[in-house]
């Protein structure tokens, strides 16, 4: 027969033993740091594993919005690409009108005009004419007869218009014509499209007309319909036949009309006048209030005596 109640290890020995134990990990402890590190290389694949997941996640939504932002950046970017083109594109004409304008310092000059980009969603199918569907209509403001420019140049201006969409004319359509200027002495002339994608042609010049292959040709500014100063084409070919009554001029667009996909569309009319600063305009308006007293001081001295 057990009896009831039997005597275990007493207290003191598992005090005793406990702190031996421990003063023997203390000493220890440095020597059980190359096991650790064996154990740690041996569970590090299961780690990897088990974080995979997690990191899955991560990199799946880390991936998604890079594209995202790389996509709006990219759409920033070609839009301020268009506006910085659009604006180079005038710099050569504001380069040759300089010195003339140095006499027009009082008079209104016109800032930019209202610009937007669009997306071409359609390429005519048509081999006859040649135009392109845009991804705005009336509801941001699209008019008939609106003009539209590429990164280049000219491309054509808008003859339909519907409320979502919009269908732009090309310059090298047969139907097309636009007024330009010779850059390099400001001779006028109509430029009409010919058909051909890559060249349209300069109708009724005169033989005697200085125009030269390499001549760059800009809007002109007449029939309110382009801006003045955009590039539309530049001069490729120039035949004075004697059998003909007019010289055979031939340009090449300067807009890749073959390849658009984003053009600017521009309110030409939506345009603030420039205004000197009062301070200037004091000054302009006091020297001319001492030149009209100056003029006038000898004649009245005369009529006194």
């Amino acid at each position: 027969m057990k009896p009831i109640f039997v005597r275990g290890v007493s207290i003191q020995f598992r005090l005793t033993l406990a702190i031996i134990l421990s003063v023997a990990l203390l000493i220890t402890n440095q020597r059980l740091d190359p096991i650790r590190q064996s154990l740690s290389s041996v569970l590090s694949p299961l780690q990897y594993l088990a974080n995979v997941p997690g990191v899955m996640l991560d990199w799946s939504a880390e991936a998604f919005a890079t594209r995202n932002m790389l996509e709006l950046q990219n759409k920033e970017l070609l839009r301020q690409q268009l506006v910085m083109s659009e604006r180079l594109q005038r710099f050569e004409y504001v380069r040759q009108e300089n010195e003339r304008l140095r006499a027009l310092l009082g008079s209104p000059v016109h800032m930019d005009s209202r610009k937007m980009v669009a997306e071409v969603m359609e390429v005519a199918s048509d081999p006859f004419r040649q135009f392109v569907v845009l991804n705005h209509g009336l509801q941001t403001g699209v008019y008939v007869g609106q003009p539209v420019v590429d990164a280049k140049g000219v491309v054509g201006q808008v003859v339909e218009v519907s409320e979502l969409t919009s269908r732009v004319l090309m310059v090298s359509d047969t139907t097309h014509g636009i007024p330009v200027r010779v850059t390099r002495n400001d001779v006028r002339a109509i430029a009409n499209g010919t058909g051909d994608i890559d060249q349209i042609e300069l109708r009724h010049v005169a033989k005697s007309t200085d125009i030269i292959v390499g001549d760059l040709l800009v809007t002109s500014g007449l029939g309110n319909r382009f801006p003045e100063g955009y590039p539309v084409a530049r001069v490729i070919s120039v035949s004075r036949d004697d059998g003909q009554s007019y010289a055979v001029i031939n340009a090449q667009p300067l807009a890749a009309l073959d390849r658009i996909r984003y053009v600017l569309l521009i309110w030409p009319d939506e345009t603030k006048p420039f205004t000197l600063p009062a301070d200037v305009q004091g000054l302009i308006k006091n020297t001319a209030d001492k030149a009209t007293a100056s003029a006038t001081k000898p004649a009245t001295s005369e009529v006194n005596q």
